[in-house]
């Protein structure tokens, strides 16, 4: 997902072909965060498949309209549609109070929604910079607050956080996004370990490099990670099938496993200029 743009919180929710009409008894569904594009069109695709009612958030009715249209043709879904900025302020509680309104008990929750941001630190945007850790961590935190007490009350449930191998290491040109991943990566293993005792499922997807818009959006289209990428396909069914085993870690592709597994014996310091020299931006 891209740098939020100047929205206000959450616009009503709308409905499509086979969608759940307001006034019905609570349905379960699975809720999807940065729903639009790359990993989080592809875990709603998988998720189609086990859940009979979607509900999908993004920044775009438009995109979200197109989603819902598809996922219903193809899969004979209920979906529900949901605007958000999660840059803004109160984003979260909006949802929250809009999912309640259309009678939906969220069963499965995808925080997918987040955005880097390439620039050296000291001559960034502070503005953009504030906007990364709203989007990817407060966002996140308050949507595992305001959904979890529910799933661990009915025994059952499952949460996907989506960080990155980027939690593993300091980020040097991406610092921000990278700091944001290390807390998505630490908070769902404490989650996990929370919500377990009652048949909560947590899991934090920690791929590397995926062949999504993402990169461009961050500004970092010409890096040299930017080319060592793996289909977001590929990340949405080994996400989906982590969940379902409730494995605390998923790390889809080789270069991500190398990654997390050489972070336990790497210095920082080390890691820190390899990471530099991959993000760095090409002048």
């Amino acid at each position: 997902m891209v740098l939020p743009e100047n929205m206000e919180g959450l616009h009503g929710g709308a409905g499509v072909d086979g969608a759940v009409p307001a006034g019905e008894p609570l349905a379960l569904c699975a809720l999807v965060t940065g729903a639009t594009g790359g990993i989080g069109r592809e875990l709603c695709a998988e998720l189609a498949r086990d859940h009979g009612v979607l509900a999908l958030v993004g920044r775009s009715q438009d995109k979200l309209d197109e989603l819902a249209k598809n996922l219903a043709e193809r899969f004979g879904v209920g979906v529900r549609t949901f605007v958000a900025d999660f840059a803004q302020p109160g984003a979260v509680d909006a949802l929250a109070s809009q999912v309640q309104a259309a009678n939906l008990q969220v069963e499965t929750l995808v925080n997918n929604a987040g955005f880097g941001y390439d620039a050296p630190f000291a001559e960034s945007s502070l503005e953009r910079q504030r906007a990364l850790v709203r989007t990817n961590d407060m966002a996140l935190m308050e949507l595992c607050h305001a959904f979890a007490p529910g799933m661990a009350a009915r025994g059952h449930g499952g949460i996907l956080n989506v960080a990155s191998v980027a939690g593993f290491v300091p980020g040097p040109y991406m610092s921000t996004y990278y700091a944001s991943k290390a807390f998505v990566q630490s908070f769902s293993s404490a989650l996990h370990m929370e919500l377990r005792p009652h048949g909560v499922h947590v899991t934090a997807l920690c791929p590397g490099p995926v062949r999504t818009p993402f990169w461009d959006n961050a500004d970092a289209g010409g890096t040299v990670l930017a080319r060592m990428t793996i289909s977001a396909p590929r990340v949405a069914c080994a996400a989906i099938r982590a969940l379902g085993c409730n494995r605390l870690l998923c790390c889809p592709g080789l270069l991500a496993k190398v990654i997390v597994f050489g972070s336990r014996f790497v210095p920082r310091t080390w890691a820190a200029a390899a990471a530099a020299k991959l993000q760095k931006p090409k002048g």
